[in-house]
């Protein structure tokens, strides 16, 4: 993806509001491009910083990012894991299947 694309979808991004394949190519895509990063960083420090200083309240946002990128790419590598444990299942029934019609037909 371009940067253009990427930086429109940091909002989303800092609202959990991404699908599954945005976040694989937003996370990748920030994890080797500076600028997007320091944009990223800066939307961040803004929308979340804006509401805790209303709320009063003390926080790291540095560090608070670098865990909700980090949730962000874990949970897509788990649910990755998930569907290729899903595939794996389908494709054990599938052959279970194959293989029992051709025990029946050899019967």
């Amino acid at each position: 993806m371009e940067c253009k694309e990427i930086q429109k979808m940091i909002p989303r991004f800092i609202q959990d509001d991404l699908e599954d394949k945005e976040i694989k190519a937003f996370i990748e895509h920030i994890g080797q491009c500076e600028e997007c990063m320091e944009e990223l960083d800066i939307q961040y420090l803004v929308a979340e910083g804006m509401q805790r200083l209303e709320k009063g309240s003390t926080f790291d946002l540095q560090s608070e990012l670098e865990t909700k990128i980090n949730k962000a790419d874990r949970r897509i590598r788990a649910r990755r894991r998930v569907l290729w444990f899903m595939y794996g299942m389908e494709a054990l029934a599938i052959l279970a299947v194959i293989l029992m019609t051709i025990l029946v037909i050899l019967k």
